[in-house]
């Protein structure tokens, strides 16, 4: 009769132990939730920096926006998503990142978007006014800050931070700091948010406007986080990051922010065309504005 009673159970047992591990499979499964992450181009033509991240779930992510031109597409791509933004990360405030933000905030009486999170860096208002240049069009970084400066959904990002975009988990590698403060000029673009986004078994380094000036303090404190397998390149991929800085990056994806009028002209002051050779060189893949938009999928 023991022995009957044995030969019940396992059964019982084996049934008990598939369920437990059919439900281990479905949640690992379910938790992994691939990322879209969309480079998109200026109707303009400029050069801008504009890209959306959306996970199944339904959720967005925005990274800048571009020129206030470019708020008629961005707003778009939020009506899509029921004028619903779970985080919009702004890097910096120059008018071809933070415009369309601007734009958009400014006409929201209605309230008709809603914007869970907004983060971003927390620019020296002082040391910005005193350096900007007329390229900074400081302007626009004075609507974003009239937009913001008492909103309680608005987290100042600064270096080693941490924080979670719709699942990703994200490291900040640079943001504004005292050593931004000490420049003379570029104060806004070597201020900018570098941010490294983490899926399960991907990475994207997001490289904003920094520049090479930044590289002596992001080199030596974060060299093993800045590989990744897709990176933004910094300054639209004109005027940015050094070569040797993207050797560590080893990113199989490139994105570049420069319209050809920039990145091809090999005759004149810029020097987009010999990050475009490095990356080609190296058999990377270039996204580029003008097929955008152009969609990678993070796992």
């Amino acid at each position: 009769m023991r022995q009957k009673k044995i030969l019940i159970l396992i059964p019982a047992l084996a049934a008990v132990l598939l369920l437990a591990a059919a439900g281990a499979w479905y949640i690992r499964k379910t938790r992994v939730s691939p990322w879209t992450v969309t480079q998109y181009g200026s109707g303009s033509g400029n050069q801008m920096m504009f890209y959306t991240i959306e996970n199944p779930k339904g959720q967005l992510a925005i990274v800048d926006g571009g020129w206030d031109t470019d708020a008629d597409g961005v707003r778009e791509v939020i009506d899509r998503h029921g004028g619903h933004v779970d985080a919009w990360v702004i890097t910096h405030p120059h008018p071809d990142h933070v415009g369309a933000f601007n734009a958009i905030m400014a006409a929201n009486v209605d309230g008709s978007v809603v914007v869970d999170r907004i983060l971003t860096v927390p620019v020296n208002r002082e040391r910005y006014r005193e350096t900007a240049r007329s390229y900074d069009v400081i302007d626009a970084y004075e609507i974003f800050y009239t937009l913001t400066k008492d909103a309680d959904n608005v987290t100042y990002l600064r270096e080693n931070d941490t924080f979670d975009l719709i699942g990703l988990r994200c490291s900040v590698l640079h943001s504004w700091d005292e050593r931004v403060d000490a420049l003379k000029d570029h104060l806004c673009n070597d201020g900018s948010l570098m941010f490294r986004a983490e899926g399960k078994k991907e990475s994207m380094l997001f490289c904003a406007d920094v520049q090479s000036e930044m590289e002596q303090y992001i080199i030596p404190a974060h060299r093993e986080e800045l590989k990744a397998d897709y990176v933004q390149c910094g300054h639209h991929g004109n005027w940015g990051l050094t070569l040797d800085f993207y050797d560590l990056v080893e990113a199989e994806t490139a994105f570049i922010d420069a319209p050809a009028s920039i990145i091809d002209d090999e005759e004149s002051r810029y020097d987009g065309y010999l990050l475009r050779d490095y990356f080609l060189g190296k058999g990377a893949e270039l996204k580029r504005p003008e097929t955008a938009p152009n969609s990678v999928v993070l796992k």
